[in-house]
């Protein structure tokens, strides 16, 4: 190694010259340890920066999961809100429709008894005549909708157990009652009995219903009837209009 300033051979291994006294050890080691320092300085300011963008990255990830998922249980509430307004009045309905039915049985079943007649004759023509309207076809129909429909409310959001609670009775009472106008039997006392009981337990049901149901579920089902009432208002003038224009045709 030789020397730069008075150019003397020196030992490789020498850190001063022998002749001068001069240092031999050159800037090029500490110049590049300073890279070599700063290159890992700024691999780490890149480390931090990467690693607080993929945390922001997945804190933002996670938010954005949190709002889809509350607009979908929002979007679930609503619908369940819709379904049980409408399966409340569609039960409400049937009972109706089934306690007509229910009573033609009642009224048939008693002349037969006071004209002498033999009552399940005259029940069996009855049903028949109820089939071939499609009367019983159109109740089972109905039926098997409204059992479906309370399939999907068994999934109860949080806040509706305690009025889920009083439909599930209100639709075990309805089954009940359906099936006096599919299938009357016993006798004519225990059928009137029967059927008094169940109606009368239903519209206490209803009522608790009523009483019970939350708001959302109350304002849908008032909106529901509104619109059916509606409906039928629309569909009574059009048959009176129809019938008005028969009559001045003859």
């Amino acid at each position: 190694m030789f020397c730069n300033q008075c150019g003397r051979e020196n030992p490789e291994d020498s850190k001063f010259c022998s002749g001068c006294g001069g240092s031999l050890v050159t800037d090029t080691g500490t110049k590049d340890d300073e890279k070599n320092i700063s290159e890992k300085k700024g691999s780490k300011k890149k480390l931090i920066i990467s690693t607080i963008l993929g945390l922001l990255l997945v804190i933002g990830g996670i938010g954005a999961f949190f709002v889809y998922q509350k607009k979908q249980e929002e979007k679930r509430v609503q619908e369940y809100v819709e379904e049980m307004a409408i399966n409340s009045f569609n039960m409400y309905l049937e009972v109706l429709e089934n306690a007509i039915v229910i009573s033609m049985y009642s009224e048939t079943w008693s002349d037969a008894i006071d004209n002498g007649n033999d009552f399940n004759v005259e029940l069996a023509n009855l049903k028949d005549a109820y089939k071939e309207k499609g009367i019983l076809q159109e109740l089972t129909e109905t039926q098997s909708e409204i059992q479906h429909s309370m399939k999907y409310l068994q999934d109860v959001p949080e806040g509706y157990e305690e009025v889920y609670g009083v439909l599930k009775e209100m639709y075990g009472v309805y089954v009940e009652f359906a099936d006096q106008a599919q299938s009357p039997t016993g006798s004519l006392l225990s059928f009137n009995s029967k059927t008094n009981d169940l109606y009368s337990k239903f519209n206490s049901l209803f009522e608790e219903y009523l009483i019970t149901m939350p708001a959302d579920v109350k304002e849908e089902y008032e909106t529901y009837v509104d619109k059916n009432k509606n409906k039928e208002e629309e569909e009574t003038e059009d048959t009176e209009d129809t019938e008005d224009t028969e009559d001045t045709e003859n």
